[in-house]
């Protein structure tokens, strides 16, 4: 049996993680972080998001629609066609779909996925006790 998720501690989470998610995108931040942060929190950002919509769901449930959500996302990067490109370009389509497909995005959204994952885990097991 899975210990219940806080609602409200993980829209606290939720929107700490997507003030640090824009945050990372600020021109003056260093070229790693931009390149790379951001998109651990996106994938950080989609398993608070799963488990805000269902807290009783088991970690391993949560983790696998958040990694298959955001690698979608990222494989849609490779279709170009002039619609996508154009709302790519807005800035909301931006944050939202990205611009162009990136394996190291591949990654980064996985990994962040995969420690959100691990601390939700985590703090599940120490509650149990």
């Amino acid at each position: 049996m899975n210990v219940p998720r806080s609602r409200l501690r993980l829209l606290g989470l939720l929107g700490l993680l997507i003030a640090l998610g824009l945050g990372s995108r600020r021109r003056e931040m260093p070229d790693f972080v931009v390149a790379y942060l951001g998109d651990v929190l996106w994938g950080a950002m989609f398993f608070v998001l799963y488990a805000l919509l269902w807290p009783h769901k088991r970690t391993k449930c949560v983790w696998s629609a958040a990694v298959v959500t955001t690698e979608c996302i990222e494989l849609s990067q490779l279709y170009q066609a002039p619609w996508a490109v154009r709302i790519r370009d807005t800035r909301l389509g931006g944050l939202l779909f990205g611009h162009g497909f990136s394996w190291s995005d591949v990654l980064c959204v996985a990994v962040g996925a995969t420690l959100s994952a691990s601390l939700d885990f985590g703090g599940a097991q120490r509650s149990k006790k």
